[in-house]
């Protein structure tokens, strides 16, 4: 059976991401590429890893957001990267590492999962959410470029929408999952005030396009918008780091 008790894949993956930045500014776009998808399937294997930490498998420590999102930043700069080999990437591809890294001295068990995170809602909501985040990062990170004259002046607002869309779609399946384990959609406490932040502040962002004066600091307000989602979705993170865990 396949398990993880050691983090050699994510130490080894940490590795190739360093290595695929090195061969990036080092303008040897096909290393770069090949180094950054060997990380990206070892990374891969060690999330799927994670679901035997338990002694069965479990799918939820696979999707909890310290682990799955700098995956979920990496899938989308190697689709990225395949479908525009000029594609400006060292930014994210660094965000990438920094994540990785941080995830390598997080706990490593899994938080027992009670009955209620048990659900295939549960899932359908840490990835949708993950990816949410990956998106917002990415577009903070083509705005910034953009304050270089790197990338288009408006490149980082296709990031935001798709981004957005995700959010979304997290907000909806988190909703229905939460009336099914607890018999409400919302409750006034800080995970769910946090994401009710980020959507709120998101989509203020996307409708000040139709705002002439305000284009020009869209990149800004873009850059503080993954500041937000850093500050909230880290903050969870480290307060959950004093949970029980088994395994790992």
């Amino acid at each position: 059976m396949f398990t993880t008790g050691s983090l050699a894949c994510l130490v080894a993956a940490a590795g190739g991401y360093g290595m695929a930045l090195i061969f990036y500014l080092r303008r040897w776009p096909y290393a770069g590429r090949a180094a950054l998808a060997i990380a990206f399937v070892l990374q891969g294997l060690y999330l799927l890893g994670r679901g035997w930490l338990g002694g069965v498998f479990v799918p939820n420590p696979i999707f909890e957001g310290p682990f799955l999102l700098p995956w979920s930043i990496a899938l989308i700069i190697l689709i990225r990267s395949l479908v525009d080999p000029d594609a400006p990437i060292a930014v994210t591809l660094m965000l990438v590492i920094g994540l990785t890294l941080f995830s390598i001295f997080y706990p490593q068990g899994m938080i027992p999962p009670s009955p209620k995170k048990l659900n295939i809602w549960a899932l359908f909501f840490f990835t949708s959410e993950s990816m949410a985040h990956a998106l917002f990062y990415i577009g903070a990170g083509v705005a910034t470029m953009s304050l270089f004259g790197k990338t288009p002046a408006d490149g980082h607002l296709t990031w935001i929408v798709w981004g957005f869309i995700a959010y979304t779609i997290a907000q909806v399946t988190g909703a229905v999952w939460c009336f099914l384990g607890w018999g409400n959609t919302f409750s006034w406490g800080a995970r769910h005030l946090g994401s009710a932040a980020i959507w709120t502040f998101f989509a203020a962002c996307l409708h000040m396009k139709f705002i002439p004066a305000w284009n020009r600091r869209n990149a800004l307000v873009t850059i503080v918008g993954a500041m937000l989602v850093f500050f909230i979705s880290y903050g969870n993170y480290l307060r959950e780091m004093r949970f029980p865990r088994v395994g790992g």
